[in-house]
């Protein structure tokens, strides 16, 4: 840990859907416990109740983010507790950093090396490949509930959930989307709609003032017809009709006027990591249109005239040749090593070992116990006594439980990173490449790790020439 840290935000979440997910009090005891440890005060604590990590809407997690600077780290028990999806974990992270505020892991040791890097990135994997290991069994009951039609938790303006579980229409707000229909089709705009129904009172599911969003949804949302659906499960008047069939289709014909085109741009996954071989300096990622509206996106150098480089065929080459790499079990194997043997916490085998003695104590107190109740002797408090050792004992076997289950094997990390399913092409550009530097000719990939003689790996890539331009 950074000796410039002093200052720690403690956030802890418990998921509803895990069946062996830490309680929070274990979570925040266990970060405290770090906090004593490397001598950082604790400045605030955060904690979400029953809500997934694969979505950012937590309050007290929001309440983190908003308040970032408050302390020098933010301390998580582990690191999918602070996010499950692969998209929201470095955008937070990122929110965290312009602040001067680093995310730590209490069982986690990321190393502050090159290594670190991949090690954290992986750990994000790995979080979200559980993730959705958890969904399709979740999932798998909700489908079962939505046969029967009933709401799965999804709120729709207009209803609520009644006894049988079923949705029925609630008077009062059908009487808004009625309103809303009826309006849209005399051609009034969806703004116009959402100001004065913010302005009578109406609200969101989450208790915002009814905006444009919210007025378009409900103009296009077909279980108003009385159409239940859920998951790409349909049944035809499976809830109750508000607007009918004829009211509905004369919504859908009238257009704004003004129709934004539907763009699609990419992610710029080397941002900050293409570097010019000519003059030094960042390529940064350039995107546009150009003539007859074809869109073009580059690293191009903006010091000197260094040819610019196409931002698919460079990532597509980068990513192409890791592949390869991992795709050799022995080198893969290799590099769940190196990154394994980095992530080893010498504070958590202090952990390890002292559950262990805690464990061994309270049994140990236990069988002293016993025998001297074998013997007739029973001692005042001998069933406090025993109480106290039990809890100490069933204390001590969780913690090994979770240090046990948190133990990654090598040969199960060289698996993932020849076949997981999460490690998507941005992550392995995000949590293997140090450097790219690009000359006219050919292209210089630094990685991550280093080679069994102890230099960073390299890869040499060609620029090749097409009959326009360079790629």
């Amino acid at each position: 840990m950074s000796q410039a840290a002093r200052t720690a935000a403690l956030y802890a979440r418990f998921s509803s859907s895990k069946q062996r997910e830490a309680s929070i009090d274990d979570q925040l005891r266990a970060c405290r416990e770090w906090c004593r440890r490397e001598g950082v005060a604790v400045v605030a604590e955060y904690a979400d109740y029953a809500i997934s990590g694969r979505t950012d809407e937590r309050p007290q997690f929001q309440e983190m983010i908003a308040n970032a600077g408050e302390s020098d780290i933010v301390l998580v028990y582990m690191m999918d507790r602070f996010s499950r999806d692969p998209y929201d974990a470095p955008l937070y992270k990122h929110e965290l950093a312009k602040s001067g505020v680093r995310l730590v892991s209490a069982m986690e040791a990321i190393p502050e090396s090159p290594e670190g890097i991949i090690y954290e990135k992986l750990l994000e994997g790995l979080a979200a490949c559980e993730s959705r290991k958890t969904s399709v069994r979740v999932r798998r009951g909700m489908e079962g509930n939505a046969i029967k039609c009933l709401t799965n938790g999804v709120r729709v303006y207009g209803y609520r959930t009644g006894e049988d579980g079923r949705y029925e229409v609630v008077p009062e707000e059908a009487a808004f989307v009625k309103e809303a229909f009826r309006r849209r089709i005399g051609g009034e705009a969806c703004n116009s709609i959402a100001r004065d129904f913010a302005e009578r009172g109406v609200v969101t599911s989450t208790g915002r003032p009814c905006g444009y969003t919210m007025v378009y949804q409900m103009l296009h949302n077909e279980k108003y017809l009385g159409k239940y659906s859920w998951g790409g499960i349909t049944f035809e008047g499976g809830m109750p009709r508000i607007i009918d069939d004829g009211q509905y289709g004369r919504a859908q014909k009238v257009k704004g006027k003004k129709q934004r085109r539907n763009e699609s741009w990419g992610t710029f996954a080397l941002a900050n990591k293409v570097m010019c071989a000519r003059c030094g300096r960042n390529m940064p990622g350039v995107s546009g249109r150009g003539r007859c509206s074809v869109k073009y996106e580059y690293y191009g150098c903006t010091s000197c005239r260094m040819k610019a480089v196409r931002r698919d065929w460079l990532e597509g080459q980068i990513v192409g040749r890791i592949r390869e790499l991992l795709g050799d079990h022995e080198e893969a194997l290799r590099i769940a090593r190196i990154v394994v043997e980095a992530g080893n916490d010498k504070a958590v085998e202090l952990d390890r070992r002292q559950a262990q003695a805690s464990l061994r104590s309270a049994e140990t107190g236990l069988q002293n116990i016993l025998n001297a109740i074998e013997q007739g002797i029973i001692a005042p408090g001998a069933k406090e006594r025993i109480a106290q050792l039990e809890a100490q004992r069933d204390r001590a076997r969780r913690d090994l439980d979770t240090l046990d289950e948190k133990t990654i094997d090598p040969e199960d990390f060289a698996r993932f990173l020849m076949f997981g399913a999460t490690l998507t092409d941005k992550a392995v550009l995000e949590a293997f490449v140090y450097q790219a530097k690009v000359d006219e000719e050919s292209v210089l990939v630094t990685l991550n790790y280093d080679t069994q003689k102890n230099e960073p790996v390299r890869l040499d890539i060609p620029r090749v020439r097409t009959e326009l331009q360079w790629c």
